[in-house]
């Protein structure tokens, strides 16, 4: 079993690189891209998690449309992130955060093989926000422990300051800082796992957080990838009582693993920073991009 999800992981782990070669982008290949990926990975997961009275059709047909509904709601939410840095309204870069956990929704159904209804959910920080209305309305709270640790760390920092009107208005856990780091890492602004984090100095830089916002939504266009988990995770809740109480209050929230790893490669392999996928998709998103660059 534990191969089997190997391979699956090392199938999909290429994918962003391989749809997106070219330095340039535009509207038209973020939607391939975006779609391309809920698609994939819907199938994918579909499979997994597969009944065995299915018939593989049907699953691999729900699992591709409901997919790639999914990722145009991803496109369509980073459309609006760029929108919403142009007209400089928070409002709007509210209803991409709203289309984005419908389109995330979505495609964490497909890959779980659910219809696309029967489960959502809305991210803030480390906190999920379940609603569930398979059989009836029901809400829950789980705590995403990556995120947790790495904004606890975040606030822990000596020259970290919370942010808390950004936080509102972006709908995201926002920190300033005011350390050297920035320099070191030539950077003006940082996301981490459920927090971001910019130089104190660029506090009316109105195109970083928009930036930043998009690393999030990048971030969870892997989520699907946590629902291989669920056939292991309930195994090993069917064995421990405690266990399955702990878990009911948590979301493994993994999808950094893969999205890390291939912004590291991404990197590794761009002689120019916008050579990098996720950051060009990134600056095209919040208008940071100038495609002039790259001729």
């Amino acid at each position: 079993m534990l191969k089997y999800y190997l391979f699956i992981f090392l199938f999909i782990l290429p994918l962003p690189t391989s749809l997106a070669q070219a330095p340039r982008t535009s509207d038209g290949k973020e939607l391939i891209y975006n779609v391309s990926i809920g698609s994939i990975i819907g199938v994918v997961g579909a499979i997994i998690n597969k009944n065995k009275n299915e018939k593989l059709g049907k699953v691999v047909l729900k699992g591709f449309c409901q997919g790639a509904l999914g990722g145009y709601l991803t496109f369509e939410s980073k459309r609006l992130v760029r929108l919403s840095e142009e007209e400089n309204d928070w409002k709007l870069i509210w209803a991409a955060k709203l289309v984005n956990a419908a389109g995330t929704s979505i495609k964490e159904n497909a890959a779980l093989n659910n219809n696309f209804w029967e489960y959502w959910h809305l991210n803030f920080g480390f906190s999920r926000i379940e609603l569930i209305a398979k059989e009836k309305l029901e809400v829950k709270y789980k705590l995403m422990p990556v995120a947790f640790i790495y904004t606890l760390g975040v606030a822990l920092q000596s020259k970290s300051k919370f942010e808390l009107k950004r936080t509102l208005q972006n709908g995201q856990v926002i920190f300033s800082n005011s350390s050297d780091l920035f320099e070191k890492y030539n950077t003006l602004a940082a996301t981490y796992p459920g927090v971001i984090v910019y130089k104190s100095s660029e506090h009316d830089n109105v195109q970083l957080i928009p930036h930043e916002v998009i690393h999030i939504f990048q971030a969870n266009d892997f989520s699907v990838t946590e629902s291989f988990l669920r056939k292991p995770l309930a195994n090993m809740n069917a064995k421990s009582k405690t266990l399955n109480k702990i878990n009911s209050f948590i979301h493994y929230d993994f999808r950094y693993v893969p999205f890390i790893l291939l912004n590291n490669l991404e990197f590794k392999n761009s002689t120019y920073y916008y050579q990098n996928f996720f950051e060009r998709e990134a600056g095209y998103f919040s208008d940071t991009f100038d495609q002039n660059l790259l001729k």
